[in-house]
């Protein structure tokens, strides 16, 4: 039998441990956002669990304070559904 290979994701924070792990690094909301390049409104609507950070600045907070895992981390990116249309030489589609 061939050995599995599994890439180790790192464990995701709550929002609470997040805020917690703000604490303990003393960083603030304002600094934090400021690092990373976020809106610091996206960051606390993260740490409050107000919005689901599915996209946009959102997302990128969540990903930053570790509450989501990054884009594509243990994914493969999809293959495009169709190939685009061949153009002629004129410029119009054949």
């Amino acid at each position: 039998m061939a050995a599995t290979q599994r890439t180790t994701r790192q464990k995701l924070r709550t929002p609470e441990e997040a805020r917690q792990w703000l604490r303990d690094n003393g960083i603030t909301v304002t600094a934090f956002a400021e690092q990373h390049d976020v809106c610091r409104h996206a960051v606390n609507d993260a740490l409050r669990g107000v919005g689901k950070g599915n996209y946009g600045n959102s997302h990128a907070a969540a990903v930053a304070l570790g509450i989501k895992h990054a884009p594509n981390s243990c994914t493969k990116p999809s293959k495009p559904a169709r190939k685009p249309a061949a153009k002629s030489a004129k410029g119009k589609r054949a």
